[in-house]
Order: C-alpha cells, then sequence, then structure tokens
C-alpha cells in the first residue's frame, strides 16, 4: 500500500532500578573489542574502555549506555541504580557477581538473585 511502512517491533526493557543520581562519561572502545549496550566496562592501560572478562570483575569501571566497536566513542554510567537482570555478564558470571564491585563505584544492582546468567 502506497504510504504506508512496515514498523519496526518495539520491546521495552526495565533498566533503571530507582531515583539514585545517573552520572555519565564517554571513552574510546578499544582495539578489537566489542562493547554491548548495559555490559561492564573497564579501563585498559591506556585508558581506553574494554568489556569486563570473568578475570577482571573486581576492575569494573561503568556499565556501557550503549553499544559501540573499536575506535568508537561509548557512553557508559559511572553511577546509578539498574536491575541486575538487565545487565550483559561475561559468561561464567551472573549479575550478583558485580553487586558489590559495582556498588564500590556508585553503580547498585537490585534484583540481581533473579537475574540469570
Amino acid at each position: 500500500m502506497a504510504g504506508k511502512e512496515k514498523l519496526e517491533s518495539y520491546s521495552h526493557k526495565m533498566v533503571h532500578a530507582g531515583d539514585f543520581p545517573v552520572v555519565t562519561d564517554s571513552g574510546t572502545v578499544a582495539s578489537g573489542e566489542t562493547i554491548h549496550e548495559l555490559m561492564p566496562i573497564t579501563l585498559g592501560a591506556d585508558g581506553k574502555i574494554k568489556a569486563v572478562t570473568a578475570d577482571t570483575v573486581a576492575d569494573v569501571y561503568g556499565l556501557a549506555a550503549e553499544n559501540a566497536e573499536e575506535g568508537e566513542e561509548v557512553v557508559y554510567y559511572l553511577t546509578g541504580e539498574f536491575f541486575g537482570s538487565a545487565i550483559e555478564v561475561p559468561v561464567g558470571k551472573t549479575a550478583a557477581d558485580f553487586k558489590a564491585p559495582f556498588r564500590k563505584i556508585g553503580i547498585f544492582l537490585v534484583d540481581t538473585d533473579n537475574a540469570t546468567a
């Protein structure tokens, strides 16, 4: 039909779990890295953004606010309150594994007991 377009479907995702102040920053994604929205991130020795791995959970620096590829700028959360079920964790880890490391930097996870691996 002329004048009609197919609209993409949108699935609403509950991310923010409260009204704790949200602060963001941005940085460049390190070489060889792909960052996904709501993925815990860390800073490499060169100051560039890297995905947290199962071995670097304690070094978490923030939570990615968007998708980005190597060399691109990515916005990330430095503070806020988020549902544990909304974050993307490394294989072998759960949102509960990030509760204490995130708390130290001002990110608070709720409902981590119900989050899936």
